[in-house]
């Protein structure tokens, strides 16, 4: 038996809308909340799990700019090259999804941003670009880190009894 085709169409508009609700929810949006009075930056609410992750990995970033700096002032390419080539797109290994999930579109942008930066200044490094050029995209970079320490926030979150 055949069904209407204006049946069809309700079912699939239906569907579509459920779709989208789910990706601003889980792509968009993420798991966040809206801050406070005091801190208004976004909530992102992470298990202990998950904040520990996302904290290490920008621990990472926060020591390759170490490292970069270093390098860079000790005129010494190859560490440039080796720091940022260590949190690139590559070096970032295996995302847990369900994290990835919880976190808003504007943070993962950022995230990825900063990643692929840390690409291009190992890639400067490698190709003998002035250490100037390079301390400019790093600062450039260091924006990434700025904007996003200052919309988000990942308070501990107390467990639920």
């Amino acid at each position: 038996m055949m069904q209407s085709p204006k049946v069809l169409w309700a079912v699939i508009a239906v569907l579509v809308v459920v779709l989208l609700g789910f990706t601003v929810k889980f792509v968009v949006l993420g798991s966040t909340t809206s801050g406070t009075a005091e801190d208004e930056r976004t909530v992102i609410m992470l298990n202990g799990h998950e904040r520990a992750a996302t904290l290490l990995e920008m621990r990472s970033l926060l020591e390759a700019t170490q490292a970069v700096i270093e390098g860079l002032a000790n005129d010494d390419m190859a560490q440039v090259a080796q720091a940022a080539s260590d949190v690139g797109m590559q070096a970032r290994g295996t995302m847990d999804m369900r994290l990835m999930a919880k976190l808003p579109i504007g943070f993962k942008k950022l995230g990825m941003g900063t990643h692929k930066a840390f690409d291009d200044i190992a890639a400067m490094a490698i190709a003998g670009v002035p250490a100037m050029d390079i301390q400019r995209k790093l600062a450039d970079t260091m924006n990434n880190c700025i904007a996003c320490h200052a919309s988000y926030q990942m308070p501990s979150m107390k467990p639920q009894l």
